[in-house]
């Protein structure tokens, strides 16, 4: 005779359906666009500090106006998505970062650059606040580890983009050209979401079940049993943000300067590290529905701290690409896996976007705006590699403590 399968067996072989996996693809390419031009200054930041004749560390401060912005577009767009909805926010968020991608691109002076940037981060806050739980709503409670890894993939993979263009079309006085290119995906991705995407169905449900206003959402992240969740969502954010940019940020640069590495093989060594963290984010996301988030993001902070000596320290171009691979596979790949449902498993559906968006950007407005500035500073006297290395040790020991003062969210229940 058979036997009915237990519900709990069904809930673990759920699948994702074609309307699920349309909204991860939007999503992550989003993502992706949104890191191609971010990550671009990486690239090129050598050649606009000699057209516009500023410091490391004047020119770090563009990556912290865009922070700052980041900050500011996602708490406010989180309140808009959690009262009015997902799919709006997210479609005009895409298509004004790839507005301000273009103007950048005409900046005649540093200070307009700042304003640009400026506006660029607004939208770029945007977009992670609202994408980031609309995916994680919609997606089978088994399958969110791996939908957050497969989404993490972005910031490596427009990283990936951002090298092949740059060894691609770049030479002296071409960086402009750069943010023209970079300006077109995420202005059609925008439109065909326009077409394709409806809004979430958890929070339609949510939004009909309300029978009177509550409180703003941006009040109740701070009141109650949810401000330890809050300060803790903000807290292991700010450790995520410290790791990425201490690896990241200053890199080619870094290639440029201590170890005079040509374009292509900045290029070469660049696309390594973000290939290596393309796999770890698919391998670690996946992980992460199995072993939990906890172990998760400890082992691959112990495997980032493992690696970061050879990452930058040795003078030896063997050991550095090797460092790189490992680096990148633990850290934007392994630590940076889980992000997303992390940060979403932190807040019930009424305050989700909200709480996402505000804590994610002020956790890169503490580890994002002020990390490139201070790395910029003293590499002038320790150099950027001992920096970046110093950056990648304890942000890495910072998560693996902040992770064991959470609790475990991987069977969370994301309709509530």
């Amino acid at each position: 005779m058979n036997r009915p399968v237990p519900k709990r067996m069904k809930k673990n072989r759920e699948k994702m359906s074609s309307k699920q996996r349309n909204i991860l693809a939007v999503v992550t390419m989003a993502w992706i666009f949104d890191a191609f031009d971010y990550l671009m200054l990486t690239y090129i930041a050598v050649d606009i500090m000699k057209e516009f004749n500023v410091t490391a560390a004047v020119f770090g401060t563009v990556t912290s106006v865009t922070v700052l912005a980041r900050l500011i577009g996602g708490a406010l767009v989180g309140v808009i998505a959690d009262k009015w909805g997902r799919r709006i926010p997210l479609i005009t968020s895409m298509i004004w970062y790839g507005i301000f991608q273009l103007i950048s691109g005409f900046s005649p002076t540093f200070t307009l650059l700042y304003v640009f940037r400026f506006l660029f981060g607004l939208g770029m806050g945007s977009m992670y606040s609202v994408g980031v739980p609309l995916l994680m709503e919609t997606v089978p409670r088994n399958k969110r580890g791996l939908a957050s890894g497969l989404l993490e993939i972005g910031f490596p993979a427009g990283g990936i983009l951002a090298g092949l263009l740059y060894v691609g079309i770049y030479s002296s006085g071409s960086w402009r050209e750069m943010f023209y290119i970079a300006a077109i995906p995420p202005i059609i991705l925008g439109i065909y979401t326009l077409v394709t995407l409806k809004e979430s169905k958890k929070w339609i449900r949510q939004q009909s079940a309300q029978h009177s206003l509550e409180k703003i959402p941006l009040i109740n992240l701070f009141i109650g049993k949810q401000l330890w969740n809050t300060v803790h969502s903000i807290l292991v954010n700010a450790g995520f943000l410290v790791l990425f940019y201490s690896i990241s940020l200053w890199y080619p640069t870094f290639l440029r300067i201590e170890h005079h590495f040509t374009v292509p093989m900045v290029s070469a060594v660049t696309i390594l590290l973000n290939a290596s963290a393309v796999l770890g984010s698919i391998l670690f996301g996946n992980l992460s529905d199995k072993i939990g988030r906890r172990w998760t993001i400890t082992l691959s902070a112990l495997g980032s701290m493992l690696g970061a000596p050879l990452f930058v320290l040795l003078d030896n171009n063997l050991l550095l690409y090797i460092g790189a691979i490992i680096v990148g596979f633990f850290g934007p790949g392994g630590v940076w896996s889980i992000n997303a449902t992390y940060t979403a498993e932190h807040f019930p559906l009424s305050m989700r976007s909200t709480g996402h968006g505000l804590t994610y950007n002020a956790g890169n407005f503490f580890g994002g705006m002020l990390t490139p500035v201070i790395i910029g500073l003293l590499s002038t006297q320790y150099g950027f590699g001992a920096v970046m290395t110093f950056g990648v040790l304890s942000s890495a020991a910072f998560l693996i403590l902040m992770a064991w003062l959470w609790k475990e969210t991987k069977d969370m229940d994301m309709s509530i």
